[in-house]
């Protein structure tokens, strides 16, 4: 799963081919001036090849608007803001982020720097903070203005930032160093480089070719009051405890083999962490810094979501195109979802009563939506050309 980010993509004919299909379903929504939607009522999933937003009604799990972003822009994820007037989505490929308003659909495109994937948006949604992977620099972004006000430097493909509560700093996870860099947001500085695991080192990659074996800090994760952040490190097969208000690490969690993210329950009380180098689920104990329970994992897990106020945890194998269903009041595992065809999973999002969760099916051009109390499932098919990234204003969303 590290190595995700230059898959393959379809040849440019056979793309054309599919592209020119999901032009003629969009054509349907984009003439129709009389549709509209809350946008805190609906899915946006983004699908990376053909380079669209596809809307879900949570409702009636049906597709109700197709957004088009740029052909061949391969967004990679796509972030609302919390008051449901714009979408954002970044076009890696093209290098720019699209600021979509979701009631006039007017869109604005915002050039940034090399391969934009991950970013976060400010709690006032004023700002959203844009990792460019490709040349080491965050880039800030004010939505209202569609403009960029700031380029900061000094970072190692940086990915999955993070806004932390209260509006002061943003934590920026470094895939090609094993630290946390933080911005101060008054001064738009780089101020602090906290170092996370045993295996810390400044290390510069590769960026274009993507040659570097080093497994940095793929996100750090918030607790659900924003005092602390867990950042897990590949190669020390460690979790760093982060006190968010020192920028201190407080604590250093051995876990499994080659962890990839934290996920925090909705409770606050634990994370999970997918160690997909030993395929186990380690499961932590957010008062005491421990490791309470192991469980077994699948083959490069992408993701975790809870359900039932975090009552269940379902654990996303893309490798096995399965989901671990865990009881985490008893803590054990209580059966795996095997889908029969190859579904290549991604991202999800659960629904903000944490009744239903909607999974990315990239190999499936689908959207696989679990209920959370019966473990039972739909597909609903034609979402996209891979679908890549699941959002939910108001739910609980991550990428990958």
């Amino acid at each position: 799963m590290l190595k995700k980010y230059r898959r393959l993509f379809l040849s440019v004919f056979a793309a054309g081919v599919i592209l020119s299909g999901i032009a003629a379903s969009q054509k349907s929504f984009a003439d129709d001036k009389k549709i509209g939607y809350d946008p805190k009522s609906v899915v946006f999933v983004t699908n990376r090849d053909s380079s669209d937003i596809a809307v879900i009604d949570m409702k009636t799990d049906a597709i109700v608007d197709r957004i088009p972003v740029e052909n061949f822009a391969n967004p990679h994820m796509a972030v609302a803001t919390n008051d449901g007037k714009y979408i954002l989505a970044t076009g890696t490929n093209a290098n720019f982020v699209a600021i979509i308003d979701l009631e006039t659909r007017e869109m604005s495109k915002v050039r940034l720097g090399l391969m934009p994937e991950h970013f976060d948006i400010s709690a006032d949604n004023k700002h959203a903070y844009i990792g460019n992977m490709g040349n080491g620099e965050v880039s800030v972004v004010d939505i209202e203005n569609k403009v960029v006000v700031n380029k900061i430097a000094g970072f190692y493909e940086p990915h999955g930032p993070v806004c932390i509560p209260g509006g002061e700093k943003v934590y920026v996870g470094n895939m090609g160093a094993h630290e946390v860099g933080v911005i101060d947001v008054k001064s738009g500085k780089l101020v602090r480089r906290i170092e996370i695991g045993s295996a810390f080192m400044m290390a510069m990659v590769d960026m274009p070719n993507k040659l570097s074996e080093l497994i940095g800090i793929a996100n750090p994760t918030l607790t659900t009051d924003g005092r602390y952040a867990y950042a897990a490190d590949g190669d020390s097969n460690q979790v760093a405890v982060i006190d968010t208000e020192t920028d201190s690490v407080i604590a250093t969690i051995p876990v499994g083999d080659e962890p990839w993210r934290a996920y925090a329950s909705p409770d606050g009380t634990k994370m999970m962490v997918p160690n997909n180098g030993d395929q186990t689920v380690s499961v932590i104990d957010t008062k005491t810094n421990k490791v309470i329970s192991t469980f077994p994992g699948g083959e490069d897990m992408t993701g975790i979501n809870y359900v039932n106020g975090g009552k269940k945890a379902y654990v996303i194998s893309r490798g096995e195109s399965a989901v671990y269903v865990f009881d985490m009041e008893k803590m054990k595992e209580s059966k795996r979802i095997k889908f029969d065809q190859d579904m290549t999973f991604e991202t999800a999002s659960t629904t903000p009563d944490g009744k239903k969760v909607y999974l990315a099916a990239s190999q499936a051009n689908s959207v696989i939506v679990l209920d959370g109390d019966t473990d039972e499932y739909t597909q609903i098919p034609n979402v996209g050309l891979s679908p890549w990234a699941v959002t939910i204003v108001a739910g609980a969303n991550y990428c990958h």
